[in-house]
């Protein structure tokens, strides 16, 4: 029973990050085609703001993320007018915004390094509050990203189903040129998938700050694993996507405590790619909105 509560809440807190990471990359690719291979440094980017408005500022950790997620906004659209807006209509254009996307990650990497240094630094935790459960114990930011992953995603769902953007965003997915016959304006609707993929980068590196140390490339694993979701789940819908992102961490939860961290990545690849070769869109069925 133990060992069942530990891989149920370690599977449960790791498919919350790798809900938030694959999320905003299902609603870049549905909506413009793209793998956005920045996505990683984003969440860094998000993360070293939260401990810079911590540390430096002195300001509560609750207060520095909600500053690094308006920071990453801000980024988000500066992302998609440099990046986005002067590839993607061109021929091949979402392979040229795919290449642009990976050069700037290796760029700002190398900012973060310049900026902050390479010691190792870790976000304050949320809260001291914990869960127990047959002596596994859930604390600080895994409890709030167990929270938080299912609310935000929820709140996203209900924002594309329900708001005037969203249905622009269905839209554009449908059938862009048809969107555009109807006084849809693209680029609009692009920024705002921009930076919401941004805003829950940088909550997700918030979250994952405050769990494990700082590095500029703290991105890259995380942003393999939601490329892992997206295979599980689908890019159809974000409730395929959670779910995708769930039975990862569950999986991931399980195979490390099975057969050791250095094999669970190797387990947790084979298993991708028999899925792909399977049912490439997906394990989970769905019907694209």
């Amino acid at each position: 029973m133990d060992a069942f509560a530990a891989i149920l809440l370690s599977g449960l807190v790791l498919g919350s990050l790798y809900g938030l990471m694959a999320s905003g990359l299902s609603l870049m690719w549905s909506t413009l085609g793209v793998f956005n291979f920045g996505h990683g440094v984003l969440l860094a980017l998000g993360a070293y703001f939260a401990w810079t408005f911590t540390e430096q500022l002195d300001l509560p950790v609750a207060l520095a993320a909600v500053l690094a997620v308006v920071v990453l906004a801000v980024v988000g659209v500066v992302y998609e007018i440099a990046l986005v807006r002067p590839f993607i209509r061109r021929e091949n254009g979402a392979m040229l915004v795919m290449v642009a996307t990976l050069a700037v990650t290796a760029l700002v990497q190398s900012v973060i390094q310049l900026l902050w240094g390479p010691q190792l630094r870790r976000v304050p935790q949320f809260t001291s509050a914990s869960v127990s459960l047959s002596g596994a114990t859930v604390s600080g930011n895994q409890l709030v990203a167990l929270v938080a992953a299912p609310v935000l995603v929820g709140a996203l769902f209900l924002v594309l189903k329900r708001s005037p953007i969203g249905i622009a965003v269905r839209a554009l997915e449908q059938n862009r040129d048809h969107a555009r016959l109807v006084g849809i304006r693209p680029a609009a609707v692009y920024v705002f998938v921009v930076v919401i993929a941004c805003v829950l980068a940088a909550f997700a590196g918030v979250l994952l700050a405050g769990i494990q140390f700082m590095t500029p490339t703290m991105g890259d694993d995380p942003l393999l694993r939601a490329f892992v979701v997206l295979a599980f789940g689908g890019t159809a819908s974000l409730g395929g996507t959670l779910a995708g992102a769930y039975l990862i961490g569950l999986l991931e939860a399980a195979t490390t405590y099975f057969f050791g961290l250095s094999w669970s990545p190797v387990l947790l690849f084979l298993a991708m790619i028999v899925v792909l070769l399977l049912r490439p869109e997906g394990l989970i069925r769905q019907r694209t909105a």
